[in-house]
């Protein structure tokens, strides 16, 4: 979908607040904000958030969020400079759609001017601007911002001056996310600062910063977020609410949070990627541990909670109790103001309506990998990424993410590693949800499947063709005396689209030359034709086959982003990646057994096929039959 023309300045802008009580509400709060504060439009809902996640907060995965549950979500982190500078890049990082709200951009920079222009531009868009100050990756060292402008006096003041120019220049509101600083006492002095500065509402990683090189120290300080929440609470004058990231990877991670924290939302990054219905069933289980408590409380003898009271037969009990055993009454007592609390301490959460039509599990919401083709389905729709071929390693990521248990049960794994499309992808969830239902397999499903196997084995001949080729280079200049990575370092960074059109209208005689010395690590073929002959061979092609990007690259391709590169598998998954791997058979005679599933079957498997140079590891095999032994429902062949 074509994303809205984006302006410098608009008449017109969504969300505005309305005439009368909107307007007596920012009155009344003026007095409350500093001086140089502009009223801004009111705050969004957000208490279920989604995180601002590089490659991976995207449009489809948004509006899947929001369909389960999120009621405010984040665009992936958008560098200000080139947004303000590349209107290809402004239209790729702010998609959005009818359902996208509302929608916060997330901006990295370390340049007040850059970053206000930045913010304009987005504004009539979106119902807040954030500032990035969390992320500890290199690219963020190498370019000054995130977590490492925080790291000094003198960047923490820079950072200061950004919120300062952006809350007394816009209409929307500041918001800030920050990692926590090395010591509790200067965490809790900036984030006064940064509150004072204008900041409308903190999002607070509850991690240190790490280093460039490991972004993760351990599990979140959720300790020190609560200090935070008191901190900011003990304040006089207007509220700056606070939201806890980290630690959250299951619905009951995310109500333990919230009752650890007593932030006034949570944030969720990696527990949404797993499950994007996260929210939803943390809303589901905090009403189921309501009813709980609540029909313990009137069988008890005193309602409070329940449609109908309390049960009358439990009061006339409790009072028959009171007059015959008063020590027994006085712990039931002391038991009944326990629920109680516990009641009250249960946050409050907005209820999420089940899919119609689904298998359910947890709260009546789709399993998970349900979910996944429904983000397949909002894929087709509205494009991953930029609607071009960096969506499928998206697309993939996400798959691979959400359907993680299923792949490991059914063995799909390697084939989610050649999917090149999005309906490869499609055949490989949709036989994950038959597994999980105890369904079959659609025919057209598991031929597409099958066809993955070559693809896998190709891809690897390619990876250990392009490892062979690092390891004589960097020889080479380790002879020299020079850096490893001298001779591969130079012509990594893919071409965008119109590189790739410009090759295309070439004379053949000039395209070596001129690919040579701009992207000399890729391969010309397959960016001239669309296809190379040698990736698909028996002898493997150890140039890179990556996708042109929609923009020029502006920092180094093994960079970012992180979310598509971060690799946080399971041993089962390593176990399978690493056998995907090495699973090409021997020309000659294979080990005298295979396992169980590359023995007689009974079907269509979706294994591969046996024989010479075949996948299996025995010399025999079929088509590499569905089940263990004699055709029964087990894996699906590596």
């Amino acid at each position: 979908m074509k994303v809205p023309a984006l302006s410098t300045h608009s008449k017109k802008r969504s969300g505005a607040p309305a005439a009368g009580s909107a307007k007596k509400k920012q009155k009344a709060s003026r007095a409350a904000l500093p001086s140089h504060v502009t009223p801004v439009r009111p705050l969004p809902p957000h208490r279920l958030v989604l995180a601002p996640m590089v490659g991976a907060s995207e449009l489809p995965f948004r509006l899947l969020s929001r369909k389960y549950g999120a009621d405010l979500c984040y665009t992936p982190m958008i560098y200000s400079a080139r947004f303000v500078e590349d209107d290809a890049y402004r239209q790729a990082e702010l998609r959005t759609a009818p359902g996208d709200a509302p929608l916060v951009a997330h901006f990295c920079g370390n340049c007040p001017a850059t970053l206000l222009k930045a913010a304009r531009l987005a504004e009539p868009h979106v119902c807040a601007v954030d500032l990035n100050l969390g992320c500890p990756q290199r690219v963020a060292h190498s370019g000054n911002f995130g977590s490492y402008l925080c790291a000094t006096a003198e960047g923490r003041a820079t950072v200061l001056s950004i919120v300062r120019t952006l809350s007394s220049h816009l209409r929307v509101p500041v918001f800030c996310k920050i990692r926590l600083l090395d010591e509790l006492d200067e965490t809790l002095s900036f984030v006064r600062q940064l509150r004072d500065a204008g900041c409308a509402l903190l999002a607070v990683h509850g991690r240190y910063r790490g280093s460039a090189t490991r972004r993760r120290d351990g599990p979140a300080h959720l300790e020190q977020v609560a200090a935070v929440v008191a901190e900011v609470k003990r304040a006089a004058g207007e509220q700056m609410p606070v939201l806890s990231n980290g630690n959250v990877r299951s619905a009951a991670d995310l109500l333990s949070a919230l009752a650890a924290t007593g932030a006034d939302g949570v944030m969720s990054a990696e527990g949404a990627l797993d499950d994007p219905a996260i929210f939803g069933r943390a809303a589901a289980e905090a009403a189921q541990r309501k009813r709980k408590l609540r029909k313990r409380i009137d069988a008890l003898g005193e309602g409070g909670g329940g449609a109908g009271g309390a049960d009358p037969t439990a009061a006339k009990r409790s009072t028959l109790l009171k007059s015959v055993d008063p020590t027994a009454a006085k712990k039931s007592a002391k038991r009944l103001k326990r629920l109680k609390r516990e009641l009250a301490a249960l946050p409050k959460l907005p209820k999420v309506a089940a899919a119609a039509g689904s298998s359910t599990s947890g709260g009546g919401l789709p399993t998970r990998p349900q979910l996944a083709l429904e983000y397949l389905a909002l894929c087709e729709k509205h494009g991953v990424l930029s609607g071009g071929p960096s969506d499928v390693p998206c697309a993939r990521f996400h798959v691979r993410r959400i359907c993680r248990d299923a792949l490991a049960e059914t063995r799909l794994l390697p084939r989610l590693e050649a999917a090149s499309s999005l309906a490869q992808l499609g055949a490989i969830v949709r036989a994950c949800v038959a597994h999980a239902e105890g369904g079959v397999v659609a025919l057209e499903d598991a031929e597409a499947i099958e066809a993955l196997g070559w693809r896998a084995e190709c891809e690897r001949r390619n990876r250990d063709k392009r490892k062979e080729f690092e390891a004589r280079m960097a020889r080479k200049a380790r002879r020299e005396g020079k850096p490893d990575d001298t001779y591969f370092r130079a012509g990594r960074v893919p071409p965008t689209d119109l590189q790739v059109a410009q090759l295309r209208a070439m004379p053949e005689q000039e395209r070596m030359g001129w690919w040579s010395a701009r992207f000399g690590q890729h391969c010309l073929a397959f960016h001239a034709t669309g296809t190379c002959v040698r990736s698909e061979s028996e002898h493997g092609c150890a140039f890179l086959h990556a996708p042109p990007t929609a923009a020029a690259v502006a920092e180094e391709p093994n960079v970012a982003p992180s979310w598509l590169r971060e690799s946080e598998e399971t041993p089962e998954e390593a176990r399978l990646v690493a056998a995907a791997a090495g699973e090409v058979g021997t020309a000659g005679a294979g080990a005298a057994a295979a396992e169980p599933q590359a023995g007689r079957g009974n079907g269509k498997g979706l294994g591969p096929g046996a024989g010479k140079g075949g996948r299996g590891q025995g010399k025999g095999g079929g088509k590499g039959a569905r089940g263990k032994g004699k055709g029964g429902k087990g894996h699906f062949g590596p």
